[in-house]
């Protein structure tokens, strides 16, 4: 398998598993038992992004390419008013390594798709990726489940990255971009746009574009293997994602924006 091919699979089978737990109400439950903030989004905003640090409140905007950019400024504020960023980012490092442990417990190829994609992510270009650098620095717990799911984790902020540099580089606004998407209105309410939306269906064909495009930054991610293990690694996630996906209960709602 080329790497190309390999970048094409990632948001159905990484993307979709990074984003299983950012999305469960366990982690929003968890992280206002830490002391984060009672709001979901607020949560969101120290939490994930928290690995950028004490930075500028627009580096986060910018980082997180999507969101309305006043919505988020409020909720990176009253976030910040509750937590610290990186006290913020090491409660949802260990709510991601939580949920890995339990969701990805009895799956064989674990520790091999973990091995996979720590090499993937230690040698990727961190050029306009600040957030999965942020990830990438996290300190990793030893193998297992936990440690393949922080890694899948990152690997979804890889190809996050990848997806919005395509975007940014694009005549197409963010805005644009959701609506074009199968989740629509649902995602730009999430992401704090107001209404009334724009019909994104003539904005299909551009959309196309652009994940095409993202698939080709991101490929050069996968260079480093070869093709015997590329087809290995997408094997393996697809497993993963079918595995966790078995364990999934009826709160496991969605809470968050599919980004």
């Amino acid at each position: 398998m080329d790497s190309l091919s390999l970048a094409r699979s990632m948001r159905g089978s990484v993307g979709m598993l990074g984003m299983h737990w950012l999305m469960s109400s366990s982690t929003r439950e968890k992280a206002v038992s830490a002391g984060m903030p009672a709001d979901p989004l607020e949560a969101y905003a120290v939490g994930r992004f928290g690995v950028l640090g004490d930075c500028p409140v627009d580096n986060v905007v910018g980082a997180a390419c999507f969101w309305e950019p006043d919505f988020l400024r409020a909720k990176v504020r009253a976030g910040r008013a509750v937590i610290d960023p990186k006290d913020g980012a090491a409660i949802f490092t260990r709510i991601c390594q939580e949920w890995g442990a339990e969701h990805l417990e009895g799956f064989d190829g674990s520790d091999r798709l973990g091995e996979l994609a720590e090499r993937v992510v230690n040698a990727a270009s961190p050029l306009g990726a600040p957030t999965f650098v942020g990830w990438r620095n996290m300190p990793l717990p030893p193998v297992g489940p936990a440690r393949t799911f922080q890694l899948v984790q990152v690997m979804r902020e890889l190809g996050f990255a990848r997806f919005s540099t395509a975007l940014i580089a694009s005549d197409m606004t963010p805005l644009m971009a959701i609506m074009s998407g199968p989740t629509g209105a649902w995602n730009a309410k999430f992401f704090g746009w107001p209404t009334p939306y724009p019909d994104g269906a003539p904005f299909a064909e551009a959309r196309k574009t652009i994940e095409a495009a993202a698939n080709t930054l991101h490929a050069p991610d996968f260079d480093l293997l070869t093709d015997d293990e590329r087809a290995e690694f997408r094997t393996l996630a697809k497993a993963a994602l079918a595995h966790a996906s078995a364990k999934l209960t009826p709160d496991s709602g969605a809470t968050l924006p599919k980004d």
